[in-house]
């Protein structure tokens, strides 16, 4: 990668880095707009190579899996609430701000190690980690949205629980 490349990436992580650190709105229609926006700029400014062999394509989809998976966890750990107005919110934790730098810092290892060991016109580039982010930033937002869901439309149970009207004796152990 060039020095601009990596000052690129730099400046996306502490962008990135920035939103995560703030409590947001949750907003369906636009959860995949920063994804769209790694994805994108890593696809214009190229540096996905296609693998050649079958060690390349399993380094590669290694580092989709484990896209999905920081992103998965990133989803279902970030912090996520209901304000009284209704709206919800969430926020980074110090877990999935480090996770986010753990997995950029698995990418940058793996290319290098790529680089050094196997065959150096196929490793990963710049739009490839730029890629690999986006998906991983996709399936957070994904997760985040189904937990928004989940506190918005409460569970039928417990609906059912809150409309049935208990008996006298039951009544005194909801208080």
């Amino acid at each position: 990668m060039t020095p601009t490349e990596i000052l690129a990436i730099v400046a996306l992580t502490v962008y990135a880095l920035y939103k995560q650190s703030i409590k947001h709105p949750v907003v369906g229609r636009t959860r995949f707009k920063l994804a769209l926006i790694y994805i994108v700029v890593g696809v214009v400014v190229g540096g996905f190579y296609v693998p050649v062999d079958s060690l390349s394509w399993f380094l590669l989809a290694g580092s989709m899996l484990l896209s999905i998976v920081v992103g998965v966890a990133r989803g279902s750990w970030s912090r996520l609430w209901r304000e009284p107005d209704g709206q919800v919110f969430t926020q980074g934790t110090p877990l999935t701000i480090g996770l986010f730098l753990l997995l950029i810092g698995a990418k940058f290892a793996l290319g290098t190690w790529q680089y050094m060991n196997h065959q150096p016109n196929q490793h990963g580039g710049f739009g490839e980690v730029l890629i690999l982010i986006g998906l991983m930033v996709a399936m957070q937002a994904e997760i985040v949205w189904r937990r928004a869901q989940a506190l918005l439309t409460p569970d039928a149970s417990q609906s059912a629980a809150f409309v049935s009207i208990p008996s006298h004796s039951t009544q005194e152990k909801f208080k």
